[in-house]
């Protein structure tokens, strides 16, 4: 079924994006990705036909785009092969040639904007990364794709069929949703109440540490990153402070983020934006698409010291942030700053993105007969953030990672950083033990 319509907010705003950075020649390749070692036979003939059955079940991952108009074309292409990717002999050069495939631009006017890569290596193993553009997909959406390709291929095996529960809304819907309630009166009060509350703080806050170069113009492709664990036992702690309080571990984790960038900002008022899934409805928990997006958190960590007086005060901001976060971003966006609709950002802002146990079960889990699979470390792509964070929580712990643009920080000045959120966890972890 084909059907063509206006892009979303989060589609329009990345494809503005897109043409900046063609014009500055460079590529971001902005897709969501899950990489996987198999360990076991793998009958490729039968894992084509689960992925072309995957695709015809969710045709927004053979999409198109016209990208003058801000159109998009839903089931334009026809659904493509797995693409098999040559071994080069060691797992070092395996991984590096899945990761160029996984980073290959997509046909964004013609489609389609998904693909399946397998590398029969000669040690019997298997790489198999499933890559769909984020203009269609997410990060719940990487597990519904591969929860729904580990059930077609099992079909195709001949094995156990479990029926795929119905799409109840599609993206297609949520976006129709999404635009008629942003154009409601409803809608633009929220926007305008939105803007009035970040006047003085911006729909992308600008939050400089110590240490920015304040740089211009930064070279946005630029960058660095580096991860940090955080052991099951400290997150057992947080937990038990947390729960009093109504709220999580990973909560936590953010509220302490907050807290490290006010010693380093000299900043009264801390803000950050938050990633917000938007998979509330049970209609929406089948559904492959861009959901996600951001929303802007504010909090005044000075002026309450104290852990409990200042967690209290933290939750209530973050309540109040994911009340709102049905708003797109871009639509705050284009009400406090239009030029920056569509445009990599000038201002150093601050990202947090969690990603729950309970989001990230079915990936390195992958229920395909005969195969067991365990995550690559393959990444690929740059945020727009000047510090992006990401917190993978599983069940041994959280590991934190934090991504940084070069051009306006040294590794120092984002060390710091974490440094003041891990004092800070830890303190708060030590409380729960009096």
């Amino acid at each position: 079924m084909r059907e063509s319509m206006p892009a979303s907010w989060n589609q329009r705003h990345r494809l503005g994006q897109t043409l900046e950075d063609a014009g500055a020649g460079v590529f971001n390749p902005h897709h969501s990705t899950v990489p996987l070692e198999l360990t076991g036979p793998v009958d490729l003939d039968a894992m084509n036909r689960a992925w072309h059955a995957l695709q015809r079940r969710h045709p927004v991952l053979l999409s198109g785009f016209d990208l003058d108009a801000m159109a998009w074309h839903i089931g334009l292409a026809e659904p493509a092969d797995l693409q098999r990717t040559a071994t080069a002999g060691s797992a070092e050069a395996d991984l590096a040639a899945l990761r160029s495939a996984c980073a290959a631009p997509f046909d964004l006017e013609r489609g389609p904007v998904a693909r399946l890569l397998v590398t029969e290596r000669a040690d019997g193993l298997t790489y198999l990364a499933l890559v769909a553009e984020h203009l269609v997909s997410d990060g719940w959406s990487l597990n519904v794709l591969m929860r729904d390709l580990s059930a077609l291929y099992a079909a195709e095996r001949g094995g156990t069929v479990h029926e795929l529960p119905p799409v109840q809304t599609s993206f297609p819907d949520f976006v129709r949703q999404q635009n008629r309630m942003v154009a409601s009166p409803e809608g633009q009060r929220a926007v305008d109440r939105l803007a009035e509350a970040l006047a003085g703080v911006g729909a992308i806050p600008a939050m400089p540490i110590s240490g920015f170069t304040g740089r211009s113009p930064v070279r946005y492709e630029k960058k660095e990153g580096f991860s940090r664990r955080l052991p099951l036992d400290l997150c057992r702690s947080l937990g038990t402070v947390a729960r009093p309080l109504r709220m999580t571990a990973l909560n936590l984790m953010h509220a302490a983020l907050h807290r490290s960038l006010f010693t380093l900002s000299g900043s009264g008022t801390v803000a950050t934006t938050l990633s917000t899934a938007n998979r509330e409805l049970p209609a929406l928990h089948q559904t492959v698409g861009w959901l996600a997006s951001k929303a802007v958190l504010t909090s005044e960590p000075g002026g309450l010291p104290g852990t409990a007086d200042y967690l209290r005060h933290f939750r209530r901001r973050m309540l109040i942030t994911l009340d709102d976060g049905d708003v797109p971003w871009p639509v705050l966006i284009d009400r406090m700053d239009p030029a920056d609709v569509g445009r990599q950002s000038r201002v150093p802002y601050v990202t947090f993105n969690a990603r729950p146990l309970g989001m990230r079960k079915t990936v390195g889990t992958v229920g395909m007969p005969g195969v067991e699979s365990r995550p690559l470390p393959v990444a690929v792509g740059w945020h727009d953030a000047s510090i992006a964070t990401f917190w993978d929580e599983d069940e041994d712990g959280v590991t934190a990672t934090i991504n940084f643009k070069t051009d306006w920080y040294a590794r120092a000045d984002v060390e710091a950083l974490w440094n003041g959120i891990e004092t800070s966890l830890r303190a708060w972890a030590a409380e729960a033990g009096h």
